[in-house]
């Protein structure tokens, strides 16, 4: 119950002081002109504390947002499958708004720089830096964060405010709540067609290392990660199968971007690269791709450096090798694969392989076309005729 005491202070003024005790929270004070503002004030803290706002509101006021991240760097984000891009993003939201309590974070705050997030201009290398490609003078080129970068680094200050919420109780509400995404456009379906295919696959072969694992993206619609974590063990030479998924080293951790692991078939040419790889890998690597490492031993293939340089030489624009998966999706769909054997192959989740079955269905556009001349007539606009 809320305790009030009439005082006077010097110069006779009346003040009422209201305190507010409840087990499980800290006791609150606070001093009104009138008896009734402070039993309104009694009242309204009581039931907040019942709610458990009370002692959220304190910590809100006591916590800053860099100490939020601070903990969720050290004890959540290394539980998380995607920590990398969790670790990468939050420093940002620290060095901006480090500084402010928890309690004073708005959804319009967060907007404000969400806007400046995607207004400022950045540089990737830094003169000096080891593995730069710069040169000595060189200024590194400015670039401008896409939509879609943008609500990456959303996500991550998204789950820190919920952990905060949910299982600190830290704060009473979400800010980010009242945030939206940045509008990313329509999704990238760019893949490649016969004509590139056959000039990326030409300057590709000059490099094995490169020419293989291409050749199974597009074979398998497998992704960059998970190729590059593939280990022998997972390869069945004989069957021509792969599974993918298994975090290397590890019996049972997956790796795959739903963490889910899937087995994909692998036949003619990328079947025989493979086995020819198979022959000539290193004894002490259980990798299938790899690269010397700076300091002796085997690390993972550092692929994107020779695959631009071969997209180039195939003069080849806006391709990425993420690309090969959509090429791979595309070429199925196009050769009948249905939605569910799409979704099997390449291992979604969601509905984004429908997208490969529109594209299919745009490429059939001519063919519906003749078909409607044919069962409609021609030039009589389709209208039937009696005998």
């Amino acid at each position: 119950m809320a305790n009030i005491r009439e005082r006077v202070k010097a110069g006779g003024k009346r003040v009422f002081q209201v305190q507010v005790r409840m087990a499980g929270f800290p006791a609150r004070t606070a001093t009104f002109p009138s008896r009734r503002l402070a039993e309104r004030w009694g009242t309204t803290t009581e039931a907040q504390m019942i709610e458990g706002k009370h002692f959220r509101g304190a910590e809100a006021r006591r916590k800053t947002l860099a100490d939020a991240i601070d903990r969720y760097l050290e004890h959540e984000a290394p539980k998380l499958r995607d920590g990398r891009m969790h670790r990468y993003t939050l420093p940002w939201w620290r060095e901006k708004l480090g500084r402010y309590k928890l309690c004073d974070i708005t959804p319009a705050l967060i907007v404000e720089y969400r806007d400046r997030l995607a207004a400022e201009h950045y540089r990737r290398a830094r003169p000096g830096a080891k593995r730069s490609l710069l040169k000595a003078g060189e200024e590194a080129p400015e670039y401008k964060r896409k939509p879609n970068t943008v609500n990456n680094y959303l996500v991550p200050l998204r789950r820190v405010f919920s952990v905060a919420r949910r299982e600190w109780h830290w704060i009473a509400n979400n800010p980010m709540e009242g945030v939206s995404k940045l509008d990313e456009g329509p999704p990238r379906t760019r893949f490649l067609s016969e004509e590139e295919r056959a000039a990326l696959l030409r300057e590709t072969g000059k490099d094995p290392q490169l020419h293989c694992m291409v050749l199974l993206a597009l074979s398998t619609a497998s992704r960059a990660g998970e190729l590059l974590n593939l280990e022998w063990r997972d390869v069945d030479l004989k069957q021509g199968r792969m599974l993918l998924g298994r975090r290397p080293g590890q019996q049972s951790k997956l790796e795959t971007k739903n963490g889910q692991a899937r087995a994909v078939w692998v036949q003619g040419e990328a079947l025989r690269l493979l086995q020819e790889r198979a022959k000539t890998s290193h004894q002490d690597d259980e990798r299938v791709f790899s690269s010397p490492g700076r300091r002796g031993g085997r690390s993972k293939y550092n692929y994107h450096d020779p695959f631009v340089d071969a997209v180039k030489a195939a003069g080849i624009e806006d391709f990425t090798f993420h690309g090969l998966r959509h090429s791979a999706a595309t070429y199925l769909a196009q050769d009948g694969a249905t939605f569910p054997q799409l979704k099997a192959a390449g291992g979604w989740k969601s509905n984004v392989a429908l997208r490969y079955v529109h594209l299919a269905a745009n490429d059939m556009k001519d063919l519906f076309a003749g078909l409607s001349e044919k069962v409609g007539g021609a030039g009589d606009g389709g209208k039937s005729h009696d005998p």
